[in-house]
């Protein structure tokens, strides 16, 4: 059962037909949250002091040493997205539905615990035009589009060096392809249309490293401490390029000549230095409130073309700029010895803002929202199912403004691990 749902996971990763959204044709697509997760998600995203054994939580990996030692977790979750954009007193609706995570985890020792997940990285998708009339050719429409994506695999490793203190690190894999074009068509008959047109595709490494601490307090509460760092990387790209003309007869496209040869070289992929902080205040078993705090010197990556291919021209719409993200959140856990079911549910609730991903043409691009969500357990089963709902705006009013509203869904499930079993 689960190697199908790996498949189709990865399927579902791999398709990536994501929502139109102007914003992903800069640099290597729209990044996706790393808090997509439904579970912490409810909170704002808050995660790096979070510790859940039937839920895996990859953006703190110290985290990993809460999964139980005789225990196997498996995590699943998609998301499903509601756009509303606006510009300039034009609207468009769109909706699409994702994978969120795929993850496993389970101990290798007592002290060592390991997880093994599959989440989207970044998404490009978004077609626009521009039509300007020619007295000599008639109509000259200039088509922008492009799609594709990045998914990211990691294997994470946690370690107890104290009941109290748990360290842990991800190597991630980050993998997918890009397209990108540029097409010139022209009404008239006498002019061949024209198109330009770019593959990348990544294949690289990054390593990201967490810390939790636990501080016991007075009447069984205690302070929860998270630390995250993920190390700034340069890697490779490869790209591929073509520019041809063409002629359109019907829907089918037949191609005339090739101006620019298919050739394939290489570009730069920068990711930054991300440093995350969380502090907690744990009410027993009972509740916990927590904040998160993240830098960056921008978010997501910077693509960088090679100078002496670039066949798109020289593009300087878009400045990465230092980021910062504050969530706040907010979980009523369960009560597992209840007797009443909505008292074994857990409830969780956050607000979070983000400064600015980018500046787009002098404008910071700035995200907020709004979360809530709930967990239901499945009777007889060590499993949960995770609902979560996110309302969010994004991007400004003088470009384009994207108010969104995103549904999580997840299943956690735990299961027994190499127990010994005793026959009589």
């Amino acid at each position: 059962m689960i190697a199908v749902v790996m498949t189709v996971a990865c399927a579902a990763a791999w398709a990536q037909n994501g929502i139109n959204s102007p914003y992903s044709q800069f640099g290597i697509g729209e990044v996706k949250s790393p808090y997509n997760n439904p579970y912490t998600n409810a909170m704002a995203g808050l995660s790096y002091t979070v510790r859940n054994n039937f839920a895996i939580n990859s953006n703190n990996p110290a985290s990993y040493t809460a999964i139980d030692t005789q225990s196997f977790v498996f995590d699943f979750g998609l998301t499903f997205d509601f756009e509303h954009l606006t510009d300039n007193g034009q609207s468009f609706r769109d909706a699409n539905g994702n994978l969120s995570h795929i993850a496993i985890g389970l101990p290798i020792f007592r002290w060592w615990k390991t997880s093994l997940g599959l989440v989207p990285w970044s998404d490009l998708n978004y077609k626009t035009s521009i039509v300007a009339p020619d007295t000599n050719l008639g109509n000259a429409t200039t088509i922008f589009d492009g799609n594709g994506g990045i998914n990211k695999i990691y294997w994470g490793h946690a370690f107890s060096i104290t009941s109290a203190l748990s360290v842990g690190f991800n190597a991630n894999f980050l993998f997918g392809n890009i397209n990108r074009a540029i097409t010139y068509k022209f009404d008239s008959i006498f002019a061949l249309s024209s198109r330009k047109h770019k593959e990348t595709v990544v294949r690289n490494f990054s390593l990201d490293f967490g810390l939790q601490y636990l501080l016991p307090l007075a009447n069984d509460n205690s302070l929860s401490l998270g630390l995250t760092y993920a190390c700034p990387f340069k890697l490779n790209v490869d790209d591929k390029a073509t520019i041809y003309t063409f002629s359109t007869k019907g829907e089918t496209e037949y191609i005339a000549d090739t101006v620019f040869p298919t050739e394939s070289y290489t570009s730069s992929l920068e990711l930054p230095s991300v440093v995350g902080l969380g502090i907690a205040f744990n009410k027993g078993q009972s509740w916990t409130l927590g904040i998160d705090l993240t830098y960056s010197q921008w978010n997501g990556a910077k693509y960088t073309e090679n100078t002496t291919k670039n066949i798109f021209g020289d593009w300087n719409a878009i400045e990465y700029v230092n980021n910062y993200r504050m969530a706040l959140g907010f979980e009523r856990k369960s009560d597992r010895k209840a007797s009443k079911y909505y008292q074994l549910m857990s409830y969780r609730a956050g607000i979070h803002y983000e400064s600015g991903k980018a500046e787009v043409l002098g404008h910071r691009i700035d995200d907020f929202g709004i979360h809530a969500g709930v967990s239901f357990p499945v009777r007889k089963m060590k499993s949960f199912v995770n609902l979560s709902l996110q309302y969010g705006s994004y991007g400004t009013a003088d470009l384009v403004r994207k108010q969104y509203l995103q549904i999580g869904l997840s299943l956690s499930t735990s299961d027994s691990w190499f127990r010994k079993r005793k026959y009589e």
